[in-house]
């Protein structure tokens, strides 16, 4: 518990003031490095000692992610930057086939996944922070509101089993709280931030948003969950201690990130 409550009381104050106060290209930086991070957590998980024969690939991860969040004015490379990836994972594979120590097709689609699809999803993080420092906690709001209201509702009502071979102590009354936290933490900043910043997203916004929010940040934590189910592992990573690794504290904001970037762009542009 000591470690818990010390990660979050120097985290949540250094995220918020690389989020509000830092200039946008620090968001992304934040956004590269955990996104390497992350590719080397999910490596390792899926691949044990294989990853090292791909030990490359948390770089791409960091460069992917600034290319992404148009940190460089790269345009039609970022395509590129994606095939590079893809074509030096299938060429390590290639390379070692047939030897004691080879690159399975497990390890390079985690390669891959990890490679591209992590940084596209973290630097959704920095191309809010693009568009608003506000906005840039959005995701965060969304995922983590969910997890608060479904952990009081769970623990109030919880009765039915959501989905018990994944994680057994979610509930199907802890879901719907989950619904119920992100809507309301969605409408606390929606009404916050037309009044401190005067950025006005509108109450049917924050209402989609806080349903998107839990739905796809549920969604996210069971997905990260199976992985670890299927290779046996309690934590990705103890960087956060206690509290474990990058893709155990930002699993549902992965996939809540790209969700509000792209409802936030159908909507106001």
């Amino acid at each position: 518990m000591k470690q818990r409550l010390l990660v979050a009381a120097i985290g949540v104050p250094l995220l918020l003031a690389v989020l509000l106060l830092a200039p946008a290209w620090a968001t992304a930086l934040l956004a590269a490095a955990l996104a390497a991070v992350g590719c080397y957590e999910l490596m390792r998980a899926a691949g044990g000692t294989e990853w090292k024969m791909l030990c490359f690939m948390p770089v791409f991860a960091f460069v992917n992610t600034l290319a992404f969040a148009d940190t460089w004015d790269t345009g039609e490379f970022d395509g590129a930057l994606i095939f590079v990836s893809v074509v030096l994972v299938f060429t390590a594979a290639v390379i070692t086939h047939g030897r004691e120590r080879s690159v399975s097709f497990a390890t390079a689609m985690a390669a891959v996944f990890s490679g591209v699809l992590l940084p596209a999803a973290f630097a959704c993080l920095a191309l809010l922070r693009e568009a608003s420092a506000a906005l840039a906690l959005t995701p965060f709001i969304g995922a983590f509101m969910s997890d608060t209201g479904a952990f009081f509702a769970g623990r109030a009502f919880g009765k039915h089993k959501l989905a018990p071979a994944v994680s057994p102590h979610k509930t199907v009354e802890g879901s719907i709280g989950g619904f119920a936290g992100s809507v309301i933490g969605m409408l606390v900043f929606h009404f916050a931030a037309r009044a401190a910043v005067r950025l006005d997203i509108g109450v049917f916004a924050a209402v989609l948003l806080g349903l998107a929010g839990s739905l796809l940040g549920q969604i996210g934590d069971l997905s990260f969950s199976v992985i670890k189910r299927e290779f046996g592992i309690k934590d990705y990573g103890h960087l956060f201690l206690e509290h474990g690794g990058v893709l155990d504290r930002f699993d549902s904001v992965l996939f809540v990130a790209p969700a509000y970037y792209l409802i936030l762009t159908l909507l106001f542009n």
